[in-house]
């Protein structure tokens, strides 16, 4: 009977010695408003119903055309620049692929491709991810690509490039406000591109090495990251030799689009990839 009362006392003692047991040692650190942004695409991305696709593509002799094409024109363009033109080369060839629903009964495929990339930068003495939106990726070579990656890493933030002044104005704005516009966004598919892009890129590959991609949480209908590059024995006309494959992953909105459309498209990807159409000795090809 007096089993209950004593293990009641024990249990109080026992909080009030954990309340006067000082914290753990550790450092304080600032949280950055700017963050507000990484917070709101994880929100968005959560109320997707996503499908992951993990794929490793033969990229072998793209970094010596890279490296032709800078000798021959002059222009320096990045793995990245060249995997994401590749990118919406495929999307070109099916724009399903970037389509949005507008209510409960259409779908808007926009024709431009606007691609979001991932841009790491420093705020506040802070590292943090934000995006920068190349506007119609379509019609835009790899190098004109690779130059607003580049400018996008030295433009200050919160004026014209990634982080515009309309966007940090908005991400610095409490949830509570910020909330009802996302609501909105979220179902105007023509806010949404102008706020986001149509399609989004991560490239994380060169941080690490061996097989390793990310496997992103976003709000878009389509989003590839772009993970190492692995080289790796391959038997070819009877040979065994080297070859260059990159780690890729790819989400899409399972609501928008299919298993099957999907692995045609990963099949596209891949052999845009090989073959490099934009870095031809003639020309960069179609824009």
């Amino acid at each position: 009977m007096d089993a209950a009362p004593s293990r009641l006392r024990l249990a109080l003692s026992q909080l009030i010695t954990r309340l006067k047991t000082p914290g753990a040692e550790g450092e304080k650190h600032y949280y950055p408003k700017l963050r507000n942004f990484v917070l709101d695409v994880l929100s968005e991305g959560r109320q997707k119903n996503i499908i992951q696709v993990l794929f490793e593509a033969d990229i072998g002799g793209a970094k010596d055309r890279l490296a032709e094409h800078r000798l021959r024109t002059g222009e320096s363009v990045s793995i990245t620049s060249y995997v994401a033109k590749c990118f919406v080369a495929a999307i070109t060839a099916d724009k399903r692929m970037q389509a949005y629903r507008l209510g409960r009964s259409q779908l808007i495929v926009f024709d431009d491709v606007d691609l979001a990339f991932l841009v790491e930068r420093e705020w506040e003495g802070k590292v943090l991810p934000v995006f920068l939106i190349v506007r119609a990726a379509d019609r835009k070579t790899a190098h004109e690509i690779n130059q607003e990656l580049q400018a996008s890493r030295e433009t200050p933030l919160g004026s014209t490039g990634a982080m515009s002044a309309l966007e940090m104005v908005f991400f610095l704005l409490p949830a509570v406000l910020r909330k009802p516009l996302w609501w909105y966004v979220r179902r105007n598919p023509y806010w949404f591109k102008d706020m986001a892009g149509t399609v989004a890129v991560t490239s994380m590959g060169m941080f690490t090495s061996g097989g390793a991609v990310v496997i992103p949480i976003t709000p878009m209908t389509m989003t590839l990251s772009i993970g190492s590059i692995e080289k790796k024995l391959v038997l070819q006309s009877g040979q065994v030799v080297e070859r260059d494959f990159i780690h890729l992953n790819i989400n899409v909105d399972h609501a928008i689009v299919d298993g099957a459309p999907l692995m045609r498209f990963v099949h596209r990807f891949k052999e845009i990839l090989l073959k490099g159409p934009w870095l031809a000795p003639s020309a960069e090809g179609p824009r």
